[in-house]
C-alpha cells in the first residue's frame, strides 16, 4: 500500500523526463517526414557561376532543412509540442519550488530548452535552434528527476 501511495511523486519526477524524450522522438519523425536534403553537384559547382550563387545560396542555411521557413517554426505539431512543453516545465517548478526539500532551478533550464526553438529567429536554419534547445531540455530533465527524488 505504501508504494501506491508514493506513485504518484514518482510521475512527479519522471513527467519532465518522460515528456521531453517523447517530444524529442515526435520532433525528429515530423523532420524525417518534412526534410529538404540538397545534394550539390562539386564538379557543376567549379564550372558555372550561376550554380555556384544557388548553392552558396542554399549552404548558408546548410544542405539538410526542414520545409518551410527556414527562420522560423511554422508547424503547428511542433509549436504545440514546446508550448506544452514549457507549460509543462513551468508548472514542474512551481510544484517543487513550494518544498524546501526539492527547490530547484532545473525545470527552469527546461523552460528555456523549450522557449528557444519559438523565440530565437536568426538567419540560419531552424534545426540549429531545434538541437540546442533539445540540448537544453534533456540535460534540465534528467538533472531534475535527481533534484526532485523528494518531491
Amino acid at each position: 500500500m505504501k508504494n501506491f501511495i508514493n506513485k504518484p511523486n514518482i510521475v512527479k519526477r519522471w513527467i519532465l523526463f518522460l515528456y521531453s524524450t517523447l517530444s524529442l522522438i515526435l520532433t525528429v519523425i515530423y523532420i524525417a517526414f518534412n526534410h529538404t536534403f540538397f545534394k550539390v553537384d562539386w564538379q557543376r559547382y567549379d564550372i558555372d557561376g550561376t550554380y555556384r550563387g544557388k548553392v552558396d545560396e542554399i549552404l548558408k542555411h546548410g544542405v539538410f532543412w526542414i520545409n518551410g521557413n527556414l527562420t522560423a517554426i511554422n508547424s503547428s505539431l511542433l509549436v504545440l509540442l514546446l508550448a506544452i512543453g514549457a507549460i509543462l516545465s513551468l508548472l514542474i517548478f512551481y510544484l517543487a519550488w513550494h518544498n524546501l526539500a526539492t527547490r530547484t532551478w532545473t525545470p527552469i533550464l527546461c523552460f528555456v530548452g523549450f522557449l528557444i526553438p519559438l523565440i530565437v529567429h536568426g538567419d540560419g536554419n531552424i534545426l540549429k535552434s531545434l538541437i540546442i534547445g533539445y540540448i537544453f531540455i534533456l540535460i534540465g530533465a534528467s538533472v531534475s528527476i535527481q533534484a526532485l527524488r523528494f518531491f
